[in-house]
């Protein structure tokens, strides 16, 4: 029996600017069977995309629902799933004995290969299910920021901001548990990629209902607790590997 989500959250301003200079894209097509992660649903309203023009973000009106992430996302092991542009600098990220917190763990694929070259590592998994299988790994597990008293060296966030309602949240947590001159790693679609600009509504990226904001560079460079230090355009994982899909 499918769930019915009624999707009529609306923002009156832009979720990560607060401008008003918002338009509508269009209207997102998720087909026939519509699943949040690994539950099959049914949309009240039909869901939308819409752009701020002054940071260039682009915002879904739906839901997000939290099930057992294993079940949907890849536990492939991180050096085989990402490319090689990721896999190239992580080891000069993940210095040997440094702090590692993977926010948005899953079941601790990116913590795997953090600890093999000698750091000790942290995850923030809300799944249950996903939380047990990194403590059996090895790996210091964490629900929520509130629960984490350490700061880090590096902090990673991939395939995760994408997700969030309130990234300046998110991003204020992820600099209070930062050691002095620590890392904020975060891997996301490219909503001023070639393929998001050619597609507008249609972008591949924008057609998971679990996706709901798409923060651009510009909005990341303009960020008051961060410096922008490396921008690397890569691919979400090895399978991606398509022409124009960024």
């Amino acid at each position: 029996m499918r769930e019915k989500f009624e999707n009529n959250f609306r923002w009156d301003s832009c979720p990560l600017c607060h401008s008003s200079d918002v338009r509508k894209l269009g209207d997102a097509d998720y087909g026939v069977k519509v699943n949040f992660s690994t539950q099959e649903i049914e949309l009240g309203c039909h869901p939308e995309i819409w752009n701020c023009d002054r940071c260039t973000v682009a915002i879904s009106e739906f839901l997000y629902a939290i099930s057992p992430a294993g079940e949907r996302w890849s536990r492939i092991p991180f050096e085989q799933s990402k490319t090689v542009e990721v896999i190239s600098v992580m080891p000069d990220v993940f210095v040997n004995g440094g702090r590692v917190l993977d926010v948005g763990c899953n079941t601790g694929e990116l913590l795997d290969f953090a600890k093999k070259l000698g750091c000790a590592t942290s995850g923030l998994e809300y799944s249950d299910v996903s939380r047990k299988v990194i403590l059996c790994k090895g790996h210091t597990a964490y629900q929520s920021f509130d629960e984490i008293s350490d700061q880090f060296e590096v902090i990673t966030a991939f395939d995760l901001v994408e997700h969030l309602y309130d990234v300046p949240g998110f991003l204020n947590n992820c600099h209070g548990k930062l050691a002095y001159g620590g890392k904020l790693i975060i891997l996301t679609g490219d909503i001023q990629s070639a393929s998001a600009k050619a597609a507008g509504a249609n972008w591949w990226y924008a057609q998971f209902p679990e996706h709901i904001v798409f923060p651009a560079k510009k909005y990341f460079e303009g960020l008051k607790n961060f410096t922008l230090e490396s921008w690397l355009p890569t691919y979400a994982a090895e399978g991606y590997k398509y022409p124009l899909c960024g």
